[in-house]
């Protein structure tokens, strides 16, 4: 659970610097990437084959529906959580990107702050039942 709320505050802070300049500074992954994959509950090759394969189309694509951090931030998050915890989050912050889309009505959005938000009501969630 310690690990947990760590992550879960670096998060917060990205989720900052993602909201004010859209980009945020990859070195503060390194701390939470080393813990996670030190305490991992998913195979490691696993984890980097689908990133390998998902940052590959993304960079084919030209970044054209999320960032390059996004996808760090969610395969760190893999580490933390289950597969179905996961896929939770991945719908939770989909789900709150397109709320925000139709409430501010700009093309693009940062992506970070919806995923702090799922990954805080799904570890909140599963401290609490």
């Amino acid at each position: 659970m310690l690990l947990d709320f760590l992550l879960l505050l670096i998060l917060i802070y990205i989720s900052y610097q993602d909201i004010r300049s859209q980009e945020f500074n990859s070195v503060w992954l390194a701390t939470p990437l080393f813990l996670g994959a030190l305490f991992y509950r998913v195979p490691v090759f696993l984890i980097l084959a689908g990133y390998i394969i998902c940052l590959t189309i993304n960079t084919s694509t030209h970044e054209r529906y999320v960032g390059n951090g996004d996808l760090d931030i969610l395969v760190i998050i893999l580490f933390y959580v289950n597969f179905y915890n996961f896929w939770l989050i991945c719908t939770c912050s989909c789900g709150i990107q397109i709320f925000c889309h139709y409430i501010n009505g700009k093309k693009t959005l940062p992506f970070v702050p919806a995923i702090t938000l799922s990954y805080g009501i799904v570890v909140a969630y599963t401290f609490l039942f």
